[in-house]
């Protein structure tokens, strides 16, 4: 005989329709459930909090109590909810907060990450006063990082160092177009050790915090967003300048996203050997658009001259055989 083969049977549309509105709505009021049982729990223990007072007195002079399996769940429970908490709040701060207030998005940035460090030292502390630690004795334990920063850590150190010198002084930002260390690309965050750029080959890179710091940085977007624009070209030695400036000055005009004060110019920059050499320059008040407006204006200068008659010379070598005297 033979036998049947069961098949999983494939869950409908509207059970996992039901399911991941159901998953919506938990990672919705998930923050709001983790405070209520955070509550609960310290209404029907209020000891722990007695316990992180005592843990907060660093100079109470009493000595830290042994660190038992009970304090160690409270504690991992408290750090676990106060992550969800703090990392929550801080994406609720970015999105719905700080989004309605006319603020720039660099100082948003640095306010939130500036309350977050405070948060984070905050809820280590306090885990630490729940497992019964005594802040008093986190001396020897700063004493001990002292001598480890000593032989090893500078470098970590000096990296945290230039991130708060960085969300302080703010010679870049998020959303700011740097060079950095031959670099280019989009600043995404600065994180406490290093801060991340996204390349225009949409690769990321991180670049450790003092190195900004010592080295030299080109920011494009620190000040403004305005930007020079700057389209080169060579026209032959028998060509009428003045026909050619007109054009280029013309297809500048024509041109909707190069600021009219400062205008366009064209200069000659150079009498080269294959050609003379113009420059057509211009301002946009968006300077992430400068390379697609130069490509653009490239376009219709070449369509331009060639409509005009203006050669653009290329380089020409007149190469001589010379005949051998035994032929």
């Amino acid at each position: 005989m033979l036998k049947k083969v069961s098949r999983a049977v494939a869950p409908s549309a509207e059970t996992v329709s039901k399911w991941s509105a159901f998953i919506q709505w938990v990672n919705k009021y998930l923050l709001l459930i983790i405070i209520a049982i955070l509550g609960l729990y310290l209404y029907l223990y209020p000891e722990i909090l007695t316990k992180m007072w005592k843990g907060m007195r660093a100079y109470s002079g009493d000595a830290g109590s042994k660190i038992t399996f009970e304090a160690l769940f409270q504690a991992s429970l408290f750090f676990l909810c106060a992550s969800y908490i703090v990392r929550r709040g801080k994406k609720i701060l970015e999105n719905k907060l700080l989004s309605h207030l006319a603020m720039d998005t660099g100082v948003k940035h640095t306010i939130v990450a500036l309350l977050t460090y405070c948060v984070w030292f905050l809820v280590a502390l306090l885990t630490l006063s729940i497992l019964g630690v005594n802040l008093k004795n986190l001396a020897i334990v700063f004493g001990a990082l002292s001598v480890g920063i000593g032989f090893g850590l500078q470098n970590i150190v000096n990296n945290f160092v230039s991130g708060i010198i960085i969300l302080f002084e703010r010679p870049i930002k998020e959303g700011d177009w740097v060079v950095i260390n031959g670099q280019e690309g989009i600043v995404k965050s600065i994180r406490i050790r290093a801060t991340l750029l996204e390349t225009f080959d949409n690769s990321n890179v991180l670049i450790p915090n003092a190195d900004i710091l010592s080295g030299n940085v080109i920011n494009w977007t620190h000040a403004n967003m305005n930007g020079r624009v700057v389209v080169p070209v060579s026209v032959s030695y028998d060509t009428n300048l003045e026909q050619a400036r007109d054009i280029l000055m013309g297809l500048a005009a024509d041109e909707p996203r190069l600021l009219k004060n400062p205008a366009p110019y064209v200069w000659v920059t150079n009498f080269g050997d294959n050609g003379i050499d113009m420059e057509l320059r211009g301002v946009t008040d968006n300077v992430m658009n400068k390379g697609s407006i130069r490509s653009d204006l490239m376009f219709r200068v070449f369509r331009a001259f060639a409509d005009n008659h203006i050669e653009i010379p290329f380089p020409q070598r007149v190469v001589h055989l010379k005949k051998e005297e035994n032929e």
